[in-house]
């Protein structure tokens, strides 16, 4: 009897011990949640915890939503104007899956790989492919629909035939069959069912009209320009053309498809929002190979349920394919990482690793620091120590020529593109080194303030910190909250440690490189996601399942709510007329101006470059462009400051205007106060030149200034207009407005 009870005593202190860390583990993530919901939205009026509070009502406005005055119209009936961009989209997927199975095949056998790893590599490598396609049809100016979409059916055809054939004749077991004992069904069942209104409220937000200023600016306007143009060339008025255009080519590509710039650039984004379910699939494949299938299945809830993910997924922005592609790229190291630990040959892996890296720099150039560098760094260094040590030096330099030839097929021909355009092949980046066509000193310095940190100081390191774990607006408490948790003891524990080594690293060279917006976190998001996951199934405590499945629960339907919230995590039509959404989200400006213009005008923009939505022809410059206004207007004199500089004769200026075909000029003197505040702006633009401009009968008023209440300007605003232009500021009674636009017609005289 002795012998039992001791028996008992023993069997029970595990489980006593299990029960005390799953009460400690419930502890801090609750607490987590309760410091994160007591913090107010940064950008907007809401707070979390009104929100929480008004969950099921708020939820119930989100399924039956409630007239809203004025609103345009929405329903099922209005589907099928959204159809035929979902069908471009669909054949762009397709013929990017033929493209990347069949690049993949080249690489060798991946018998050892799961459906969902050769599915995320198949996708990484072709949209990779497509994207090079596409800019190789615009650099040589044959943007044919039927060419684009033939050679796209072709690829998934091909493919797909390829599959029924090897199936036929040499079939075999599937690679993910489940081991017995695995989780249940259920599970997979239950996260798809969680996920699927995330997406379907994603694909409504990506097929909504932009309203993003950077993508009305250059992600959707550089496409809806070669679109025009039928063809990819330099364009000197926009210098973020210039950057490695990946993800931007989809949206070229559909626009192609579509025959039409609008229609194809909502196709496109809803491409683009198919980077967030692909990265998903990564992070289902990382975890069922590594740490289970029950920590995919939660790594996939938590990343598609993060209100960023969602953000970044409505919105044309280069973050979304960012992410995918640093996530792939760690898949491919970590695989090539296993195969050398096991004495397999790994160069192929090596390969891919790069085609990946190299695809990640191409989405944006800061992909060099977050990808490129350490993806390379870290598969030399394993390749080195599991050589001989004979012969260590010969093994890392092959092995980082392999990776690097991967790097290069990727971003190799954008790098092409800018040293023949402009020079530079990372042109606008290392001016000092490379020099730049169209660039010179001053934008050169203007830039580097503009995408650089204004200072290093650790009090700003910690607030940052709290920034990326705790208080932005669109994040998740499951994140953090369960993140850590994942270091607790159990399998894999140093594959943990680096895949923490590396959030480390994402954070730390987003504040010490980058200018710190906080969209250029997003990508470490997936990361996380995966330690998320590990860390949510780690303990096996009734007390900790139980309770943490309540508060994930919970804080699921927060973010749901706080995605469909409008105006707070972006723009979404839902199922409104498509019409009216596009009238409704194009920026005003561009909207007064069409209603307003006659036949045949053509608009010089000054300050104004968010032009995406302008159905009329236009000429603008970005802030980090040489002023058009100051190139026609300016009279050249070397060595004269911009505010010193004085005007061309009137017959001159009115000759270049003509010559270019300008009836009408728009100032967005809003714009140009933000721009003078955050970036420089040339001094030439002020408000005395355009009186001297009517002066001289060279332009006159067209329509009434655009007026803004003064309150709604910050101070700061307000101090610089008391500077430079008190003119802007018109006080009348009890009303204090500034002028943040006008409009001019060219005078025509007939000679």
């Amino acid at each position: 009897m002795n012998e039992a009870r001791t028996t008992t005593q023993a069997n029970s202190l595990p489980e006593r011990s299990g029960h005390r860390a799953g009460g400690l583990a419930l502890i801090w993530f609750a607490g987590f949640c309760v410091a994160f919901f007591s913090l107010k939205l940064p950008n907007s009026e809401y707070t979390r915890h009104e929100i929480l509070l008004q969950l099921p009502w708020l939820l119930l406005d989100v399924v039956d939503p409630p007239p809203v005055p004025d609103a345009p119209p929405s329903g099922w009936q209005f589907v099928p104007q959204r159809l035929h961009m979902a069908g471009v989209s669909l054949l762009i997927l397709a013929g990017a899956w033929g493209f990347g199975r069949l690049v993949l095949r080249c690489l060798g056998p991946q018998r050892d790989l799961s459906f969902a790893l050769r599915t995320t590599f198949a996708f990484g490598l072709g949209l990779a492919v497509v994207s090079l396609m596409t800019l190789g049809a615009g650099l040589l100016g044959t943007l044919s629909r039927g060419l684009l979409g033939g050679i796209l059916a072709l690829a998934f055809t091909a493919e797909l035939t390829w599959i029924i054939v090897s199936k036929t004749r040499c079939p075999g077991p599937e690679a993910d069959q489940r081991p017995p004992g695995s989780v249940p069904d259920r599970l997979g069942v239950t996260c798809v069912a969680i996920v699927i209104p995330f997406l379907l409220l994603m694909t409504t937000g990506a097929l909504s009209p932009p309203v993003d200023f950077d993508v009305r600016e250059y992600h959707l306007q550089g496409p809806k320009e070669y679109f025009e143009a039928g063809r990819i060339s330099f364009l000197p008025h926009n210098v973020y053309t210039s950057f490695p255009f990946l993800s931007e080519m989809l949206s070229l590509l559909a626009m192609v498809l579509c025959d039409d710039w609008f229609s194809g650039a909502l196709a496109g984004k809803l491409v683009l929002m198919s980077f967030a379910p692909l990265t998903a699939c990564g992070l289902f494949a990382a975890g069922q190979r590594w740490f289970g299938r029950a920590a995919a299945w939660m790594a996939v809830v938590i990343h598609l349920s993060t209100p960023w993910v969602y953000r970044i997924s409505i919105i044309a922005l280069a973050e979304g394919a960012l992410t995918f592609y640093l996530l792939a790229t760690l898949l491919a190291l970590q695989l090539a990482i296993d195969r050398m630990r096991d004495g397999m040959h790994s160069q192929r892996m090596s390969v891919l690793t790069g085609l990946l890296a190299g695809s990640a720099m191409a989405c944006k150039y800061p992909g060099v620091l977050s990808v490129v560098l350490p993806a390379g760094t870290v598969l030399v260094l394993a390749r080195t120590c599991a050589a001989d040590a004979s012969n260590r030096w010969r093994v890392a330099i092959r092995c980082a020529a392999i990776y690097s030839v991967g790097v290069l097929i990727a971003i190799g021909p954008w790098l092409l593109k800018n040293t023949c355009e402009t020079g530079n092949p990372v042109y606008p980046l290392l001016y000092s080194v490379f020099g730049g066509r169209d660039w010179d000193d001053n934008l050169n310095v203007r830039w580097a303030k503009g995408h650089s940190p204004d200072h290093h100081r650790v009090s700003d390191l910690v607030t940052k910190f709290g920034d990326v774990t705790l208080r932005s607006d669109w994040l998740s408490p499951l994140l953090f909250g369960l993140a850590p948790l994942a270091l607790l003891n159990g399998p894999e524990r140093r594959r943990i440690g680096w895949l923490w080594g590396y959030v480390a690293f994402l954070f730390l060279a987003w504040w010490v490189f980058t200018h710190r917006i906080d969209r250029f976190w997003v990508p470490l998001i997936p990361v996380v996601s995966l330690l998320a996951g590990i860390g949510a199934v780690r303990l096996p405590s009734k007390l900790w399942r139980r309770g943490s499945m309540a508060i994930i629960g919970t804080v699921i339907t927060f973010n749901f709510v706080l995605c469909s919230l409008q105006n707070v995590s972006g723009y979404n039509a839902g199922l409104s007329d498509l019409n009216a959404a596009r009238t409704r989200a194009a920026k005003p400006t561009m909207r007064y101006l069409a209603l307003s213009l006659p036949p045949g005008s053509r608009v010089l923009c000054v300050g104004e470059a968010e032009v995406f939505d302008a159905t009329f022809p236009l000429r603008y410059n970005t802030v980090f462009d040489h002023s058009i206004f100051k190139q026609w207007f300016a009279r050249p004199e070397p060595g004269v400051s911009d505010a010193e500089l004085r005007l061309r004769a009137a017959a001159e200026i009115r000759n270049r205007l003509t010559s270019e075909g300008i009836t009408h000029i728009f100032v967005n003197w809003r714009e140009i106060l933000r721009y003078r505040q955050n970036y420089g702006y040339t001094d030439f633009v002020a408000p005395a030149r355009f009186r001297s401009l009517m002066h001289d009968g060279v332009i006159a008023g067209f329509l009434q200034p655009m007026m803004c209440d003064a309150r709604a300007l910050d101070d700061g605003y307000l101090k610089e207009i008391e500077k430079w232009a008190p003119e802007l500021r018109r006080r009348g009674g009890d009303r204090d407005r500034v002028v943040c636009g006008e409009f001019f017609r060219v005078v025509i005289r007939e000679e």
